[in-house]
């Protein structure tokens, strides 16, 4: 049995592939995690936009029920003031719905709040989609006052 005098080149073998291939795929799951707890953080934070936007439509509902109505009788106009005064007073309870921009409207019967809702969010990991301070939500909700 006679060897082969040639050498063998230093890397003729497959030792050592294996630490890239390793390293890759720990970047490509630590890629997947992070886009879920973005994804996740996104979710989170426009259920709890929708949540303002109701409570804010609600509020608004609330004020035509209330003195807005019977002012609406008296004059003939509608009660827009009243609801986006009450709107104001809803966001300004807490002070973790500060950062919401809300806008109520009136439906043309006035029996109904209109609540468009703005806010912008802070992600985590949103640099990785190109979104590094945040995006912006919008949110809509409606709820109608009993008007009597």
């Amino acid at each position: 049995m006679s060897r082969d005098p040639r050498p063998r080149p230093k890397f003729a073998d497959d030792r050592g592939s294996t630490i890239p291939l390793i390293l890759g795929f720990f970047l490509i799951g630590l890629m997947v995690v992070a886009a879920a707890v973005m994804a996740s953080d996104a979710f989170t934070q426009q259920r709890d936009l929708q949540s303002v936007c109701d409570g804010a439509a609600v509020a608004g509902a609330n004020a035509i029920d209330g003195p807005a109505a019977r002012t609406r009788e008296l004059t003939g106009t509608l009660p827009l003031a009243a609801v986006q005064a009450a709107v104001q007073s809803y966001l300004a309870a807490d002070a973790g719905r500060a950062e919401v921009s809300v806008l109520a409207a009136l439906s043309a019967d006035g029996a109904t709040v209109l609540a468009d809702c703005r806010a912008h969010t802070e992600l985590a990991f949103a640099g990785l989609i190109g979104h590094p301070d945040g995006i912006d939500q919008h949110a809509r909700s409606q709820a109608q006052g009993i008007v009597r």
